[in-house]
């Protein structure tokens, strides 16, 4: 289920049943949850307690530390009424922001947004044209949800002149200024600080993991792919971690578990940062990869755990390399690529710069701005 499908589900109360130190109510749509005291009174959503605009106004410390409610019924509207026994505060929550918000293990995973795992079968593709997405929120909003599902989307139609890569950054969020400027050119060209900058075929990876945080989401617009080769490689990191957790569980848990090093530095900068190649979630789910040879600084962990890092390291990277795992597209001029950064790892196929010129421009955008953009357009804002 979910979140907007639990916003219009039926959350009309049927009961409430009083226990210790929380209540339960149970749905006229089917199902139970638990809403402990403390809980309630934190979250109560009175003027006294909420400012308008959705900020507290009680500090944790002013809240009495035996939350017991003096009375507790249903209101002639439905909600759920409480008056608390410390102070005499009243407090009334609306049956539909209880169902919202509730925390039971099946309302808390309903909210979880699923990844949709994809591999080099994926069609169709999530994709929308530019001119389309600029003007029209609803497009906008479908657009995002698939970038948010898969992990990565393409636009099409994007004007192939230099800097709109940055104009759309800043629409669907905000770009994030880094070393290598507010926007950057991947070309072949000499003396390169990063091998992007290179002819080079490049194996999929994470782009910055040396910083922190790493870059939330990148961005590639085509502005001109005249060289043979420089086809871009994509795979879900997301699936390929399961698929290491299914097959090597303890090669997983040593990747989950241990930090790996990461650097880049030239004349001008020195980053450095620590991340587990497979990052969980408190739930256990995969959240997030760091996976970039390139960058990766000698590995710096107790000696018994070196070898069978490795193994696990090697595992992985070998299932990261696997055909049917790596979409592989074609990018014309016009054509821009979003990729969330933790999750869709990127590479390319070398190309040949005496043959033609190929020319992208990137850039970086936070995670959280993406992500409140399609919240609003989801809420019609």
């Amino acid at each position: 289920m979910t979140l907007a499908t639990l916003a219009a589900a039926d959350a009309a109360i049927a009961t409430i049943t009083p226990g210790k130190g929380l209540v339960t109510i149970d749905w006229r749509g089917g199902g139970s949850d638990p809403f402990h005291h403390v809980w309630l009174r934190d979250n109560c959503p009175c003027p006294e307690c909420l400012h308008p605009n959705g900020q507290r106004l009680v500090d944790v410390l002013d809240l009495p530390e035996d939350a017991a409610p003096r009375k507790v019924t249903l209101d002639d509207r439905g909600a759920l009424l409480i008056r608390w026994d410390a102070d005499g505060h009243e407090s009334r929550y609306p049956a539909d922001w209880l169902r919202r918000q509730a925390y039971g293990l099946a309302a808390r995973a309903a909210r979880q947004r699923k990844p949709v795992l994809w591999d080099a079968t994926l069609k169709p593709l999530p994709e929308a044209d530019w001119p389309t997405v600029c003007r029209d929120a609803s497009a906008e909003r479908r657009w995002l949800g698939a970038l948010l599902d898969h992990g990565f989307a393409l636009l099409h139609g994007v004007p192939a002149r230099p800097g709109m890569v940055a104009e759309v950054g800043d629409h669907i969020g905000i770009v994030r200024t880094t070393n290598y400027g507010r926007l950057f050119d991947v070309i072949s060209k000499p003396d390169p600080n990063n091998l992007a900058y290179t002819a080079l075929g490049l194996g999929v990876h994470t782009d910055n993991p040396y910083r922190d945080p790493t870059p939330g989401y990148q961005l590639l617009h085509c502005l001109i792919a005249e060289a043979p080769g420089g086809d871009t490689l994509l795979v879900d990191g997301f699936a390929a971690a399961e698929r290491m957790r299914v097959e090597d569980a303890d090669g997983f848990e040593l990747l989950a578990r241990v930090p790996r090093p990461f650097r880049f530095a030239d004349r001008g900068s020195d980053l450095r940062a620590r991340f587990p190649v497979i990052g969980l979630d408190a739930d256990g789910a995969v959240k997030e990869i760091h996976f970039n040879n390139r960058s990766a600084a000698p590995l710096d962990l107790a000696p018994e755990l070196v070898e069978p890092y490795y193994a696990a390291y090697r595992r992985f990277a070998r299932i990261l390399a696997r055909p049917d795992l790596t979409l592989t597209l074609r990018l014309a001029p016009g054509d821009l690529i979003v990729m969330e950064n933790g999750r869709a790892l990127h590479g390319r196929t070398g190309f040949d710069p005496n043959a033609g010129a190929r020319h992208l421009q990137g850039c970086y955008v936070d995670k959280d701005g993406v992500e409140s953009r399609a919240r609003v357009l989801e809420r019609g804002g």
